[in-house]
């Protein structure tokens, strides 16, 4: 599992989870010695210790588990890229050297989780982008939370025209898989507050164009950057 980024999320998960796991451990051994003092001759007690002791190792433990999820939370959404809203994430310049086979050439933004550069070859004569968005069921976004995607992989297909819906002839990996993404879409019982769903762009023909990605609740945009208005800017 990915180390969870620094940040307010982190930061508040391990201020709730580091120093309430010391003290569930102290509480609970204290909880067992003073158990073994009311059942030993000769060794004094005073009533309702052990069970004063057991309370608050429960507290302290049920707090640790929450910075517990909050670190985890933080882990996760420190694989995607911050989106709140509409908004740019790169852009890919599409390369068909030759027919049937598609190079993509990412150059994504500054806080894109990993590699900003990135490449995908694949075959075919159509390619399409599949991401994932995260979104929070519960969290407000004074705690650190916030909404993000990723671009997982690039798709191929043979067909040169046909449905949008048109499953794909090949597959080749951009960002990769991201373990705690695959988890929370794979078993989403196990992150009841997270939502992962993923993304898919039309298909696009294989032409030398350079597209700009917008990412939104929606899904993935494709904007064609022409070069006369490159050149005119």
């Amino acid at each position: 599992m990915n180390l969870p980024p620094l940040g307010r999320l982190t930061v508040i998960g391990l201020a709730l989870a580091v120093p309430t796991f010391y003290y569930a451990i102290r509480f609970g051994s204290g909880s067992l010695r003073m158990l073994s003092r009311k059942f030993r001759r000769g060794k004094p007690y005073l009533k309702g210790s052990a069970s004063d002791y057991f309370l608050f190792a429960l507290g302290c433990s049920a707090i640790a588990l929450l910075g517990t999820a909050l670190l985890v939370a933080s882990a996760l959404q420190g694989g995607f890229q911050r989106a709140r809203g509409p908004r740019e994430m790169g852009k890919v310049r599409v390369e068909a050297s030759q027919p049937g086979r598609i190079r993509l050439k990412f150059e994504m933004k500054e806080d894109y989780p990993g590699a900003r550069s990135l490449e995908a070859d694949l075959p075919g004569a159509r390619w399409s982008l599949a991401g994932e968005s995260l979104r929070w069921r519960v969290g407000p976004h004074w705690l650190g939370f916030y909404p993000g995607h990723r671009i997982e992989s690039a798709l191929g297909t043979s067909a040169a025209s046909g449905s949008q819906d048109r499953p794909a002839d090949s597959r080749a990996s951009v960002s990769g898989t991201f373990a705690l993404s695959y988890l929370a879409r794979r078993h989403p019982f196990w992150f009841p507050i997270a939502e992962v769903a993923e993304r898919r762009t039309p298909w696009m023909p294989a032409e030398g164009k350079t597209y700009r990605i917008f990412a939104g609740g929606a899904g993935y945009v494709l904007l064609e950057e022409r070069e006369d208005k490159k050149q005119a800017s």
